[in-house]
C-alpha cells in the first residue's frame, strides 16, 4: 500500500469512527458521551468501546458498550459493516462500595493533613474494576503512599495475582493492588522498587488501606499496618 493510500485509509477510519460517535451522541437527550473514560480495544476489523459514560442530565449517566466493524475495499477505503455500530447497555461492574472523593487521614499522622484523592471506577483489561488514589492538593509532604491502584474482583483477575497468591493471601475482605511512594519523608511501609502490596476496603465514609508488605521488603498473608481515611 502506498503512503498516499495509507494516509487515506487512516483518514477514512478516523472519519468513520468519529461519525459513529456523533450518531451515538445525537441519540441522547443531552449528548455527552465521554469516550476518554471508556476502555477502547481493537481486534482485526473491529473496534470496541467498553463502558462509555453517556451523560443524560446533571444527575443521570448511563453506560454503554459500542462495537464498530469495518469493511475495506481493494484501495483501502473503509466503510462501516452492515448492522454497525452495535450499542448495548454495559454490564454492571463490581465497585467494592468505594466512593470517589477527597479523604483525610488521622489527626495524629501527616500533621493532620494527610489528604488523598480517590478516583474510579474504571474497567481494566482483565475485567476487574480499577480504583486509584493520589496525594490531593494541600496534603502534607510527610504523606506516604502518594499513589496507588487497586482492583475489585476475583484475585485471579488481579494484575498482581501471582504476588498475592505467593504471599498466601486469600481474604476476600479487601480489594488488592499496589502502592508506590514518592514522599519526601521516609515511608515506613516502603518495601522496595516493586512497591507495597496493599488491600483496600471501605465502610461508610471511611476507607482503610492495609499493607501486606513489611518494611524489610517481603510480603505476608496478614496486614503489616493499616491506616484509615475519612471522606471530607
Amino acid at each position: 500500500m502506498t503512503t498516499t493510500n495509507l494516509n487515506s485509509w487512516r483518514a477514512a477510519a478516523i472519519a468513520i469512527f468519529v461519525g459513529a460517535i456523533v450518531n451515538v451522541a445525537q441519540a441522547q437527550t443531552s449528548p455527552a458521551p465521554l469516550f476518554q473514560n471508556a476502555s477502547l480495544t481493537g481486534t482485526g476489523n473491529t473496534i470496541t468501546a467498553t463502558r462509555v459514560p453517556v451523560v443524560i442530565s446533571a444527575t443521570i449517566t448511563i453506560y454503554v458498550d459500542i462495537t464498530l466493524q469495518f469493511n475495506s475495499d481493494s484501495n483501502g477505503n473503509l466503510t462501516l459493516a452492515s448492522g454497525f455500530p452495535q450499542i448495548a447497555a454495559s454490564a454492571s461492574t463490581l465497585t467494592g462500595n468505594f466512593t470517589a472523593g477527597i479523604y483525610v487521614g488521622p489527626a495524629t499522622l501527616f500533621n493532620g493533613k494527610g489528604l488523598i484523592s480517590v478516583t474510579g471506577p474504571s474497567v481494566s483489561d482483565s475485567g476487574a474494576t480499577l480504583w486509584s488514589l493520589a496525594a490531593a492538593a494541600g496534603t502534607d509532604p510527610s504523606l506516604y503512599f502518594t499513589s496507588a491502584n487497586w482492583w475489585v474482583g476475583p484475585i485471579a483477575n488481579n494484575p498482581y495475582s501471582t504476588r498475592i497468591q505467593k504471599a498466601n493471601i486469600t481474604s476476600t475482605a479487601y480489594a488488592y493492588g499496589i502502592e508506590t511512594s514518592t514522599a519526601s519523608a521516609p515511608d515506613p511501609w516502603y518495601s522496595g522498587t516493586n512497591g507495597n502490596l496493599i488491600g483496600v476496603t471501605q465502610t461508610g465514609n471511611v476507607i482503610s488501606i492495609a499493607t501486606f508488605s513489611t518494611n524489610g521488603g517481603g510480603d505476608q498473608s496478614t496486614p503489616y499496618a493499616i491506616v484509615s481515611f475519612t471522606l471530607q
